[in-house]
């Protein structure tokens, strides 16, 4: 009988999941129509910064600054440990130009490492950020505006900017996971992702330019490359 029950209550559930998705296809939620314009304003950003942290709580572990009218990304990091079985700090300076990569030494100066690659170079973020799919720098909102359930929430101000909070619940064939993402009342752009597992991140200085603590002729190739198309 017990079987029976839950046999019913799961055909329930599915049948209310296979509801929702057909009602969202119909008529998209605020959510889903709020996201879309969120994607919509991404693509036409060309530089912002971000910041990730274990928790809102904790200085951020990875910082980043991202300049497409430059074609640069300056990505720094940290992680360290403390304690008396073993203590350590790590740190991590690289700088993406044009096509490519730059790492800081322990002297303070930055170090041509040649090639960047086909894939994570400054010229393959900022063509992927034209088409909204720079999923580790920015919010992926093409999964969630596709997999998510997503509810209205409070204003709230963050980093100055007067923001909406929407949580959202995402379900996939692969993973499952749950947060919220506060996005700019008057711009449609995200300023704080957090994620229930675990991970706060902060955006900020959407299309404003970004001054970059590098010598000159360290950029220089970015500008020659740009030229030369």
């Amino acid at each position: 009988m017990n079987g029976r029950r839950l046999w019913i209550g799961a055909l329930l559930l599915g049948a209310g999941v296979i509801f929702w998705a057909v009602g969202q296809a119909v008529n998209p939620s605020s959510g889903d129509t709020e996201f879309q314009k969120t994607l919509d304003s991404l693509m036409q950003v060309k530089s912002f910064r971000g910041s990730y942290s274990a928790s809102s709580a904790q200085q951020p572990e990875r910082l980043w600054e991202v300049d497409c009218n430059q074609v640069v990304v300056h990505q720094h990091s940290q992680d360290s440990q403390s304690g008396n079985n073993s203590p350590f700090e790590m740190k991590q300076d690289e700088l993406l130009v044009g096509d490519q990569r730059y790492e800081r030494d322990s002297n303070g100066s930055w170090e041509n490492e040649g090639y960047a690659g086909d894939r994570y170079s400054a010229k393959w973020y900022c063509s992927n950020m034209v088409q909204g799919i720079v999923t580790d720098l920015l919010p992926d909102l093409r999964t969630m505006i596709h997999h998510a359930m997503i509810e209205k929430g409070d204003k709230k101000t963050v980093n100055g900017v007067r923001c909406r909070e929407w949580k959202f619940a995402i379900k996939t064939p692969l993973s499952s996971q749950q947060g919220s993402m506060c996005v700019g009342v008057d711009d449609h752009l995200p300023y704080e992702l957090t994620m229930e597992r675990g991970g706060h991140y902060l955006y900020s200085d959407y299309n404003r330019p970004i001054q970059f603590e590098v010598p000159q002729a360290v950029l220089q190739p970015a500008s020659s490359t740009e030229g030369s198309n």
